[in-house]
């Protein structure tokens, strides 16, 4: 069973969401006022670089942020409309898109006039997919719409309401867009903790916790709008024993941000980032089984692989990352490997890409980039 734990820190709004009490996601929001994944912005064209079809502009607060024109043509001191696809990190500016989207629960809008996508993930019969478009297609005049892996066991009304207040939302943007002088905020991205509740399976959620008054009221309107039971959130108030100290979050985040993780087998994994990737090594430790038996190392490397696709997760690695398992011996050992990692990170919210193994033995993947990793 899933638990989501919302609550105050020393460096911003904590989540972390715990399965069977295991940490499987933790986040902690930036500073105020610097930009996040979602926002809109009406931005103001600073410089433009023709030769590598990009762009910065200032989106306000002092910030500037990255836009790869394509065939677009921008000139400095244009206004446009932009969203944040991809969070600032290190060095890294963040990055913008004038193709703007608005997530829903079923629903997500899309700028692309008359366009009807569906989920990878899920499996619309063709039935289905033209009674959809039949009825969504009064509201893509101007916008165009997604439907979610949960738009699959929806009632068609229940998508049909939501895609409207989401085209509703999209118009009164673009008009406050228009005659919002840059740059400006328009309209803040969703919180993180929203993001993972739109991809959970709600019959799995035990309970959503927090003792943050704001956030509680934003949970009861989520909980109401999606019909979920209201004694599955907690307004948590206790002032002998806080929420945060309840659930030993310091000890979850020096977990989540080490370098060592151990496994059950008394191997462990050794993981070292940079901007550029993430280097992780399985080292077999504690078990020289490994070092003898072909078998062993099999096995660690199985281990090791469960618990990489989970600290993808958990510390939101992403970009590209290298994996260097602990020697195997046998013929089509590592092609099962690289079968049994792709549908281990089958399930991750955010596309994993499993590539190869390459002659020097690193398994190398890539992950795509949203938000800010954790401790970056």
């Amino acid at each position: 069973m899933l638990k989501l734990i919302v609550t105050e820190h020393e460096k911003g709004l904590l989540s972390f969401l715990l399965e069977d009490g295991r940490t499987m996601r933790l986040s902690l929001s930036k500073a105020e006022g610097e930009a996040s994944f979602g926002d809109i912005f009406r931005a103001r064209v600073q410089t433009v670089n023709k030769g590598l079809h990009c762009a910065f502009l200032e989106i306000g607060g002092g910030q500037t942020a990255y836009l790869n024109t394509g065939a677009q043509s921008v000139k400095p001191g244009q206004e446009l409309t932009v969203q944040i696809t991809q969070e600032s990190y290190g060095t890294k500016l963040p990055t913008i898109s004038s193709e703007i989207s608005l997530p829903g629960e079923l629903v997500v809008l899309t700028d692309e006039p008359g366009s009807l996508a569906f989920s990878r993930r899920a499996e619309f019969d063709g039935y289905q997919r033209e009674l959809l478009h039949e009825q969504l297609l009064p509201l893509m005049e101007n916008n165009g719409f997604i439907l979610r892996t949960a738009a699959e066991k929806a009632e068609p009304e229940a998508i049909e309401r939501e895609a409207a207040q989401l085209a509703a939302r999209f118009a009164a943007l673009r008009q406050k867009a228009e005659h919002s002088p840059a740059p400006a905020l328009i309209e803040a991205g969703q919180p993180i903790w929203l993001e993972w509740l739109q991809g959970l399976n709600k019959a799995d959620l035990e309970e959503v916790i927090t003792d943050v008054p704001a956030v509680h009221e934003q949970l009861s309107d989520y909980f109401v709008r999606c019909g979920l039971p209201s004694e599955k959130l907690r307004l948590y108030q206790d002032p002998m024993l806080g929420l945060k100290q309840l659930y030993s979050a310091e000890k979850r985040i020096a977990e989540a941000t080490g370098r060592k993780v151990w496994l059950d087998s008394g191997a462990y994994l050794i993981l070292d980032r940079t901007e550029a990737m993430t280097v992780i090594d399985v080292n077999s430790g504690k078990d020289d089984k490994a070092a003898r038996s072909a078998q062993a190392a099999e096995d660690i490397n199985r281990e090791a692989a469960r618990e990489i696709a989970r600290q993808l997760q958990l510390r939101n690695i992403s970009g590209m990352i290298a994996v260097d398992f602990i020697n195997m011996t046998r013929a089509g050992a590592q092609a099962e490997l690289m079968a049994y990692m792709r549908s281990l990170t089958g399930s991750d919210p955010v596309y994993v890409k499993v590539l190869d193994i390459t002659a020097l033995g690193l398994m190398e993947l890539t992950r795509r980039r949203i938000r800010r990793p954790l401790g970056f």
